[in-house]
């Protein structure tokens, strides 16, 4: 028998100490404790608080104080001490409690979950096993005796004084604790409360519609709940009004939008088609009316053609929102990274709010075992307005890793602008829609989506959504051509015709690949003209200056040739007398329509749209486009309409969604919510947005494009830094961002994002070499980073570069 080997909780720390000051750890267990429930709240508040308490009792170990003053290398589980307590404690509350046998379902429920959750609250979001509980087979009831019973049991007395003389038995004869932990492993303990739990939720979803119950109770609020409290009192991190958006500072806000729409009116007069430029105003206040008269429902959608100011009209309204005291944060998000910094860039100019930028930041698997500081700044969320990806915010609804539920957090009482939420993967839509809605239920979300090509909303939301308006064009700006198929050759060809013959010009192929090799061909062919490349596979830094450069000769009127993945198809305000698309889907090709032409400048654009075949031979939408059924669709449509212009557009679209839902309705994916809501929590865990999972790694670039933006500037002289290796040089230096304030921590990261490339894991393991205990890599030498298309023309395999575009 082991003797109890544990540290006085009174003298253990949480974490080294900073300086002066001491990271006490029942200081800690005590924050937790505060935020997560209430100790003179009801039962369940109880319960939480409880969890909050106990969290990180395997911290009062030996081994664990020696691993944190250094004293080992290497790193100690703790997490299972805290479920064993928290069980063996739940046990003795239930006897005492006595609760009736509704109540005692809810308690269970509540509590397995708990038990669930503080077990893996530095790992992955795991399935409840209803046979064990989670420590089984792992740990052993008699390693809780390396942590301090007797300080940790005295705490948990103050609080739960009902059961004081119990927990005294506990720690006068510590054997007793340890076969109670045993004994939960038994059929009259943790399989009856997993019976309980699952009779619960049966119960629950027998009583309404399943799927939307389903989606309430699959929601990881609990999670959310313990890791928020536990990573930011961790770090440090207080949740101040500096946090959210007031009324006071959303009022002057949304004034400026005003402001900045009429200036940008003034600045096209005479340059557009007056007609448009009247109807993006028009739009504006009929959403902004729509939605003051339905403001305390929760979601919305806005369909406005491409080129109708959807941004400014989807973030007056979020605005709105806010000053009315219905939100508290504006959320953007985008499908590409490659479009955040130029959405976030409009937004700060047009709000004169700050944007934090959060993209996904990690290391290649396995570098690190710990929590990183940058992770843990960025997805708080805790900012008044925050521009991310679809990839980040299914990690919130769909959480893979506890640390991912951190941003769940984020989301309460936020305006969220779903944008071009038509690319979402089919598979996951309904899915999505369900998750989304019970946000809006249980954390006082609102959803606006936002697009030009909407998907139908009944597969997966049970409630009620509200249109705020869907414009048809008032003019035809384009005429869309479906031809022949093309190869490099052959459409290099095409496209330096058109450049030479009508100036601007686009090409926009599915892969980065196919599209560096057409940009290879052009480049060679146009001798010293004006050709440019964009991918998502560019610095944030580069691919703004290429945007620029555009923008200026576009407006000189002088004649451009621009290559590029989808990049132009969402958030680029660029226009096009022609534009060449290899073959998508439906809703793909009138985004890439509405970059022809777009303010109505000029007679009508032209938009050939065409069957790529790489070398000849490999056809590669599949790469891209991989849902079968939406391929042909599409191909059905395009054939009964070889030509059509814009007006017809809109029906185009609601045809291919009608038949898409005809043949597939996609309800198959609800089935995950449910597994989710009795406890299989791995079954939804880690959705993406566009099908199969691809890990992205984050590679620093220490090269400077054109100007440096204002704001970047003056954060290099903030940190000391003249050039970007200096940047580099302290991100890696130990102890360098642990001694930032929070605030500072936040610019610094946004500081290093501007020189971010993410790319596939073939491309970061051939240019990238990683630093102990960080998440980005660094690129191993600034000439494998080409000026023209950044790290476009490093090959990765087909199933893998199409996630970087």
């Amino acid at each position: 028998m082991s003797v109890v080997n544990g540290c006085p909780l009174e003298a253990c720390i949480a974490r080294p100490a900073d300086k002066d000051r001491v990271y006490s750890l029942k200081d800690h267990l005590l924050a937790v404790a505060d935020s997560c429930g209430n100790q003179c709240g009801d039962r369940p508040d109880r319960l939480r608080f409880l969890a909050g308490l106990l969290h990180d009792a395997g911290k009062s170990s030996r081994a664990w104080q020696d691993y944190i003053q250094g004293k080992v290398k290497k790193g100690v589980p703790h997490s299972f001490a805290g479920a064993m307590l928290f069980a063996a404690v739940f046990a003795e509350l239930l006897e005492t409690w006595r609760p009736s046998r509704q109540d005692r379902k809810n308690l269970c429920h509540l509590a397995v979950s708990l038990t669930q959750i503080l077990y893996n609250h530095h790992g992955r979001v795991e399935d409840i096993n209803g046979d064990f509980p989670p420590w089984t087979g792992v740990f052993a009831p008699v390693d809780i005796l390396e942590t301090d019973i007797p300080g940790l049991l005295n705490l948990v007395a103050l609080y739960f004084p009902e059961i004081y003389d119990r927990l005294q038995m506990y720690i006068g004869g510590p054997q007793s604790l340890v076969e109670a932990i045993s004994s939960i492993a038994g059929p009259d303990r943790w399989q009856r409360w997993t019976n309980e739990m699952l009779t619960r939720v049966e119960k629950l979803l027998r009583e309404g519609n399943p799927y939307e119950t389903g989606a309430r109770l699959c929601l990881q609020r609990e999670n959310a709940r313990l890791i928020s409290a536990d990573r930011l009192h961790a770090g440090s991190f207080t949740i101040d009004e500096s946090s959210y958006l007031s009324p006071d500072r959303a009022v002057p806000a949304r004034d400026r939008i005003r402001h900045y729409c009429n200036q940008r009116r003034s600045e096209m007069t005479g340059q557009a088609d007056l007609s448009i430029l009247d109807v993006r105003e028009k739009w504006r206040k009929i959403a902004v009316d729509n939605f003051l008269a339905n403001k305390l429902e929760k979601i919305f959608t806005l369909e406005l053609p491409t080129g109708y100011g959807k941004t400014m009209t989807a973030l007056s309204v979020a605005l709105q929102s806010v000053a009315q005291g219905l939100s508290k944060r504006i959320i953007y998000v985008a499908p590409y990274l490659s479009i955040l910094s130029q959405s976030a860039s409009e937004i700060k100019a047009a709000t004169g709010l700050s944007v934090l930028i959060h993209h996904h930041l990690s290391a290649l698997q396995g570098l690190v075992e710990h929590e990183l500081v940058e992770d843990l700044l960025l997805e708080t969320w805790q900012a008044p307005v925050v521009a991310t990806t679809f990839n980040q915010l299914f990690l919130a609804l769909f959480p893979y890793r506890a640390q991912n539920t951190l941003r769940l957090a984020g989301l309460r009482d936020s305006f969220v602008i779903v944008d071009e939420p038509q690319i979402v993967n089919a598979d996951a839509w309904n899915v999505f829609l369900a998750m989304a809605e019970a946000a809006t239920t249980e954390m006082g979300v609102k959803f606006l989506f936002v697009t030009a090509t909407m998907p139908g909303t009944g597969g997966g939301v049970f409630g009620r959504v509200v249109s705020l308006g869907r414009a048809e064009p008032v003019s035809n700006r384009y005429q869309v051509e479906v031809g022949e198929n093309e190869d490099e050759d052959s459409l290099a060809g095409k496209a330096l015709e058109s450049y030479h013959t009508f100036g601007s010009t686009a090409v926009i192929l599915n892969t980065v690949r196919d599209a560096a090799e057409v940009y290879r061909r052009v480049r060679d062919g146009a001798q010293k003209g004006e050709v440019y490349f964009l991918s998502g596979q560019m610095t944030p830094l580069h691919k703004k200056e290429k945007i620029a450069a555009i923008k200026s000769s576009l407006k000189d009127g002088r004649s451009v040739l621009v290559v590029c993945t989808q990049v132009l198809e969402a958030g680029v305000d660029l226009s096009f007398k022609q534009l060449f698309r290899a073959l998508p889907v439906i809703p793909s090709l009138v985004q890439a329509a509405g970059r022809v032409n777009r303010h109505g400048e000029g007679g009508k654009g032209k938009l050939f749209v065409f069957d790529f075949y790489r070398g000849g031979e490999k056809k590669t939408r599949p790469y891209v486009y991989r849902d079968w059924e939406q391929r042909e669709v599409t191909d059905i449509c395009l054939t009964a309409n070889k030509i059509f212009d814009e007006a017809a557009t809109g029906q185009l679209v609601r045809q291919y969604y009608q038949m898409c839902f005809q043949r597939n309705t996609r309800q198959a994916g609800l089935e995950k919510i449910l597994e989710g809501a009795r406890g299989c929590y791995a079954a939804p865990a880690g959705l993406s947005p566009f099908g199969r999972h691809v890990p992205q790694y984050g590679v620093f670039v220490p090269l400077i494009f054109g100007e440096l933006p204002p704001e970047v500037e003056l954060a290099m002289k903030k940190f000391g830094c003249t050039k970007p290796d200096e940047i580099w040089d302290r991100y890696a230096s130990k102890g360098f961002l642990s001694s930032l304030e929070y605030v500072d921590k936040k610019q610094f990261m946004g500081l290093m994002q501007h020189f971010i490339v993410q790319v596939p894991e073939e491309t970061a393991g051939e240019v990238g070499e990683p630093v102990e205990k960080r998440a980005i890599l660094r690129i191993k030498g600034n000439s494998l980073y080409s000026e023209e298309t950044g790290l476009s023309s490093i090959n990765a395999s087909d199933e893998r570069e199409i996630w970087f575009i």
